[in-house]
């Protein structure tokens, strides 16, 4: 995520979901059986489910963007990692349908975000099962006490948008909601014509759904943490580039801004180089970038392979043109490489925030040029502060995880060098592609890498609260 104004963020209200309660079950199961109602992050106890693990999620959402109303289902493909006689899904609000487990009604109950469902027959540790949830009703934007802007699904000034991180994804479909659990996705929204929906991945079908809708088929094959789905309702003008390797680049730009928003991000397909000779290939099979026509609190979010900016992100002049760096290399940095718990955020924040300034400074300037702007970042970071390794639960989002991370990757990269900085970074990301990581493992790949223990260097730069000076020769 990036937003223009970080020293500006603040804490909002918390609201849960609903309570009502559906087709009790009966009976007590056996404690041994259940699903946990979290995995365990230290910062969000009842966010994820344990007992299981997603594979492929198939959304279908007919949105009535007039009435900003779903009506919906949800299939989740998952393997139970442990016998069930009980499991949880996260989800608020909506009214339920029904819900079937392997095509079986189940029962099921309400408690706040939990959706706490009943198989009628227990799941085996190993099997595979599906749980599809059939529901409707008006999504509701969630006010999370850990963002700075209201997350969630949101009605624009001609449809819908979804920005959800960091725990906003269950407010408008059922879902394991921690980055631990990546599934893959496919989306099927049907809108009305004259609108089009935008979300993850590939555009692989448009359905006429009689005279007047239109069902769009959006296929995101590679595993994705579900904050970073999104699905999108507007009325847009599209962009097709190519980016290194072929890669596909397919842009959406509210109509009323395209024309500048055409200018703004021209550049995308050089930016892509750039950094892939930095950090390795590109890691997905597509990219593009979606302009909404709305303002959300001056944020852009890193969605995978379709980054979300708010109208007042064109300028026409690509004077904001790091932001679009910034949401780029989350592509490497938080999508592909995702945190095994939020108190490691500094590993897409930082890396993200480095990346622009890199971009910014240094690829139409020098690293003379760079190095004075992160210098300047130094000077301006407060001299004692929440660490940038576990800030606290309401310090995610603080200027200090993102500027005091990158300019710590930067005091790292003059104390390597260039080649053997980009190596380390080319080496993580490989190494960790696509799957959940640790400050720790940053650490020890840099320790690897570089054949010298940074143990000590992270330690000062990373986990105590105490700003350090900034490096007097190249030596760190």
């Amino acid at each position: 995520m990036q937003v223009t104004s970080p020293e500006h963020f603040c804490c909002h209200r918390y609201h849960p979901g609903r309570k009502a309660v559906s087709k009790e079950n009966a009976g007590e199961p056996n404690a041994d059986r259940v699903g946990a109602a979290g995995v365990g992050d230290p910062y969000f106890p009842t966010m994820g489910n344990g007992g299981y693990d997603a594979d492929h999620y198939e959304l279908k959402l007919d949105v009535d963007p007039a009435k900003n109303h779903l009506k919906a289902s949800c299939e989740m493909k998952a393997k139970a990692l442990q016998d069930l006689e009980t499991f949880n899904l996260d989800f608020r609000n909506f009214d339920i349908a029904h819900i079937t487990v392997n095509g079986a009604e189940a029962k099921y109950k309400r408690e706040e975000g939990e959706l706490i469902i009943t198989p009628q027959q227990p799941l085996l540790a190993g099997q595979d099962f599906s749980v599809k949830v059939d529901y409707a009703g008006n999504p509701v934007p969630y006010e999370s006490s850990h963002a700075p802007i209201t997350i969630g699904w949101n009605p624009s000034a001609d449809g819908s948008y979804v920005l959800s991180e960091p725990d906003g994804s269950s407010t408008w479909y059922p879902v394991n909601d921690h980055p631990r659990d990546k599934a893959t996705y496919k989306f099927y929204v049907t809108v009305p014509n004259g609108h089009q929906a935008v979300c993850n991945g590939q555009l692989v079908d448009q359905i006429a759904e009689g005279t007047d809708k239109t069902t769009y088929v959006w296929d995101a094959k590679d595993p994705m943490a579900s904050y970073l789905s999104t699905v999108n309702v507007g009325k847009f003008e599209e962009q097709k580039q190519v980016g290194p390797d072929g890669v596909p680049i397919h842009n959406f730009f509210a109509t009323s801004i395209s024309k500048d928003a055409k200018k703004d991000f021209e550049r995308v397909p050089e930016m892509m180089q750039w950094f892939s000779e930095r950090y390795g290939k590109y890691p997905f099979e597509v990219y593009g970038n979606l302009v909404i026509n709305a303002s959300v609190g001056g944020a852009a979010l890193e969605t995978q392979t379709r980054p979300i900016y708010e109208k007042s992100m064109v300028t026409g002049d690509k004077r904001l043109e790091y932001i679009y760096a910034h949401e780029l290399a989350h592509q490497w940095w938080g999508n592909s490489t995702s945190v095994e718990n939020w108190k490691d955020i500094w590993l897409n924040e930082g890396f993200a925030n480095y990346s622009h300034m890199q971009w910014k400074h240094e690829h139409d300037g020098s690293f003379r040029k760079l190095d004075f702007a992160m210098r300047q970042m130094h000077a301006f970071l407060p001299r004692h502060d929440a660490p940038v390794v576990d800030p606290g639960e309401n310090n995610m989002f603080s200027e200090n995880v993102y500027n005091r991370g990158a300019v710590t990757l930067h005091v790292l990269r003059k104390d390597l060098g260039d080649e053997k900085f980009f190596q380390c970074m080319k080496t993580y990301g490989e190494n960790f592609r696509g799957k959940n990581v640790t400050t720790d493992d940053f650490v020890n790949t840099v320790n690897e890498v570089s054949g010298k223990d940074h143990t000590a260097f992270f330690d000062k730069w990373l986990r105590q609260p105490e700003l350090p000076p900034w490096p007097s020769s190249h030596a760190a």
